[in-house]
């Protein structure tokens, strides 16, 4: 179990940087990634995921934990 929260909150995608960089794409709180890579970081922690009118998969991310990242620092 201490495994598991650690890799949850060391893995968490840095969603900004990955808009900022292109690999991903952000509308009214959904992402569409540009890549597999980018899919596979962020699909893990999907919520919600949906197919838009061009046919992509868009996805709806969780967001970062305070309380299971202040969990992770006392393990």
């Amino acid at each position: 179990m201490k495994k598991l929260i650690k890799d949850q909150v060391d893995n968490y995608p840095d969603l900004k940087s990955m808009v900022a960089a292109g690999s991903l794409t952000y509308k009214a709180g959904w992402y569409e990634a540009k890549s597999k890579e980018a899919y596979d970081a962020i699909i893990q922690y999907a919520t919600s995921i949906r197919v838009s009118k061009d046919g992509k998969a868009q996805v709806k991310v969780a967001q970062e934990s305070k309380k299971l990242k202040a969990l992770a620092e006392k393990l």
